[in-house]
């Protein structure tokens, strides 16, 4: 099996609440995440004596042009009324000060060095969603920050701890 693998073309995103239920984000746009830590540094004699690193993440960014009111269900926690007019739901709500873990999944097409294809898969284990804002031409950005844990969104054990995992999955 080859370990080379180049994508181009992000076509799907979904993310995973505690109970195990899927949720696609309607027309995504982009799936990105920022590498951050804490550092500590510890100085005497004129000079950098150590460097202690904590709080591994990654911050991130979900663009859609799209709206699904049951994936903003499910971030938020917030429940989505319905009348003979349309659809509301609520944003910013006291409900969103403890937003729940979800599990944040990113899928680009691929093909491996042989050219056969794939998708490499990207995964968030522990992200807690922080705001939702419109963009220009309807949109929806997502933001938030993945933490490293033990445990995928079910609690079911990873290999190592981590922040995020990356696959590529042949059809």
């Amino acid at each position: 099996m080859n370990i080379k693998s180049v994508g181009a073309g992000l076509y799907d995103a979904t993310f995973k609440t505690s109970d195990g239920e899927e949720y696609d984000v309607y027309a995504v746009i982009s799936a990105n995440g920022d590498p951050a830590q804490d550092e500590t540094e510890v100085k005497g004699d004129d000079e950098l004596k150590a460097t202690f690193i904590s709080n591994i993440r990654e911050e991130l960014t979900v663009s859609a042009n799209g709206l699904d009111f049951d994936t903003i269900q499910a971030i938020t926690g917030n429940t989505e009324a319905s009348s003979d007019d349309g659809l509301e739901i609520a944003l910013g709500t006291d409900s969103q000060e403890n937003p729940p873990f979800i599990e944040l999944k990113a899928s680009t097409k691929a093909k491996d060095d042989d050219g056969t294809s794939c998708d490499l898969i990207k995964t968030w284990h522990k992200t807690v969603k922080i705001t939702q804002e419109g963009e220009s031409e309807f949109g929806l950005e997502l933001t938030g920050v993945a933490y490293q844990t033990e445990t995928d969104i079910e609690g079911t054990s990873l290999t190592t701890k981590r922040v995020a995992t990356i696959q590529v999955l042949y059809s």
